[in-house]
């Protein structure tokens, strides 16, 4: 399983399969059920909730840190998640005097931040459900009930390990050059390996109904390299942004990371549609664009009726 895993993710079968990526005709079939589904309206519902259920358990998390030691890697995410929309406004280690938030409060604050996050995951996990079941709608099973939960404490653990293994204030121990290099290009690839697996088994969880031969590793990549430009996009515009000198910066810079939130959430049903969509277009994509998968015609056989005797 393991093999198979990252035989899917070597370089060389990306750069083998950019050729199916350039059907006109699937990206036409994407932007239809993209219309159709509302993924726009959709995918701003899941940024508000997911934005909220974010604030909520990161600032429970730090005033939790003021009488409980928490992990390294769960309190630099907490942090990161405040500053990240430029609203942090306490250290990751807070004096002791200050005045800290009830046990009570605390509680019920990290009660209703869980339940935002959710609820943006259910909305999502029913857009992709509606994506793979072709717009109709499944019974509700314990199933259906238990996989937000589940797929939720996936997300969040995948980002304390993608924090774990890319955060740079982690590295204690200084190596010289090339192995250094070394480390950070396999931490790096460990992390995109992780979101590549929990893309792939939220994909597989969603459907209830899973097609043989429908493609699965189509979509993860496609998210991958998609969110991958977002990302060095939104590195570009806040380096950018940090060299002028400009009177509502910290705006700018909520608003550059709320865009790159809702574009992420975006790619998530973009990734799924395309895996549908392609186990229908990947016999095309090897013919001329002129040529149509037209049907055989109905042989003479088949309008005999069998006599009985």
């Amino acid at each position: 399983m393991a093999k198979r895993f990252w035989h899917h993710l070597s370089p060389t079968l990306w750069v083998s399969s950019l050729a199916v990526y350039g059907n006109g005709r699937l990206w036409r079939e994407v932007w239809t059920q993209a219309a159709r589904s509302r993924w726009s309206e959709v995918g701003a519902a899941v940024a508000f909730f997911w934005l909220l259920g974010l604030l909520g358990l990161s600032f429970g998390l730090l005033q939790w840190h003021q009488t409980h030691a928490l992990p390294p890697a769960v309190l630099g995410l907490a942090h990161s998640v405040q500053t990240t929309l430029a609203l942090a406004v306490s250290e990751p280690n807070p004096p002791a005097s200050r005045s800290s938030v009830g046990v009570w409060q605390l509680g019920l604050l990290s009660l209703v931040a869980w339940v935002c996050l959710v609820s943006g995951t259910q909305k999502l996990i029913r857009l992709i459900t509606l994506v793979y079941s072709n717009g109709s709608t499944q019974p509700h099973r314990w199933r259906t009930r238990l996989l937000p939960w589940g797929i939720t404490l996936m997300g969040l653990g995948i980002g304390v390990i993608i924090f774990a293994l890319v955060d740079r204030n982690g590295e204690h121990v200084a190596q010289p050059g090339f192995t250094q290099w070394v480390w950070r290009l396999s931490r790096w690839a460990l992390a995109l390996g992780s979101v590549a697996l929990g893309l792939g088994l939220g994909y597989r969880l969603v459907a209830q109904r899973w097609t043989p031969g429908l493609p699965l590793w189509a979509g993860v990549r496609l998210v991958l390299a998609l969110g991958l430009g977002l990302l060095g996009l939104r590195s570009w515009a806040l380096s950018w942004l940090a060299q002028q000198n400009i009177a509502y910066g910290l705006l700018l810079t909520l608003g550059i990371n709320l865009g790159v939130l809702y574009g992420c959430i975006w790619l998530v049903p973009l990734g799924a549609q395309v895996n549908l969509s392609l186990i229908r277009h990947r016999a095309g994509a090897s013919r001329p664009w002129s040529m149509s998968s037209v049907p055989p015609p109905p042989s003479f056989d088949s309008f005999k009726i069998k006599r009985r005797d």
